[in-house]
């Protein structure tokens, strides 16, 4: 696989990533290295609620994290635009036991998000991992207003980014979770700063874990 040396332009991003599953199933390494599971433990610490009802993960990958998910999860629609990787996260999870809780779709952003709307599918939990860096400015805005207008009442938006400079980064994290902190009506839960990547977790409730449990 010979890596970009440039930003992705949105009709070259797909190939890409098809390219790079093709070549390797965990290009990067998410299954074996110990900062991985380190950021989704925290990742998944931070969530506000112990359970879901309707959870969204575009951008899945080889859906090591949605195995994850899924645990916490009644229902998880999980996505991605490279064929590749969905076939490996389902081989995951049929793995461990769990494809019966997670449908895979085949889905680009923002393009394919789920209708939004009167009527439309609401989720309590929305996640996007390492993702929003390869959106241009205009992709990201979309993304940020079709998760805003997806949640469902005392919802969360989660969003875990590298920070380190990279060819395909399209913008910095900083500017990525920018978006979500501005977004009208979302209330930040949780902001972890590490010198390697940046979590954030939004929530159109701004009550703590303490006051939604009812002790604070």
């Amino acid at each position: 696989m010979t890596p970009a040396t440039a930003p992705l332009a949105p009709e070259a991003r797909a190939a890409y990533f098809e390219q790079l599953y093709q070549h390797d199933a965990d290009p990067w390494l998410v299954r074996q290295r110990w900062y991985e599971a380190r950021k989704r433990a925290l990742l998944l610490a931070c969530l506000p609620q112990a359970r879901y009802r309707n959870a969204y993960e575009p951008a899945c990958g080889n859906g090591e994290l949605t195995v994850a998910l899924a645990q916490r999860c009644e229902r998880l629609l999980a996505a991605d635009l490279s064929s590749q990787a969905l076939h490996a996260a389902q081989q995951r999870l049929r793995d461990e036991g769990l494809e019966h809780k997670v449908t895979l779709l085949h889905q680009r952003l923002p393009q394919d998000w789920p209708r939004t709307g009167n009527g439309a599918e609401r989720f309590d939990l929305i996640l996007l991992s390492e993702i929003g860096y390869y959106l241009s400015p205009e992709e990201l805005a979309q993304v940020a207003e079709h998760a805003s207008a997806s949640l469902a009442p005392g919802g969360s938006i989660a969003l875990c980014h590298w920070r380190a400079p990279f060819a395909e980064r399209v913008q910095s994290t900083v500017r990525v979770h920018a978006a979500f902190q501005n977004r009208p009506g979302l209330h930040c839960l949780v902001r972890h700063e590490e010198p390697d990547f940046l979590l954030g977790i939004w929530s159109n409730d701004a009550r703590s874990v303490a006051q939604r449990e009812g002790f604070a």
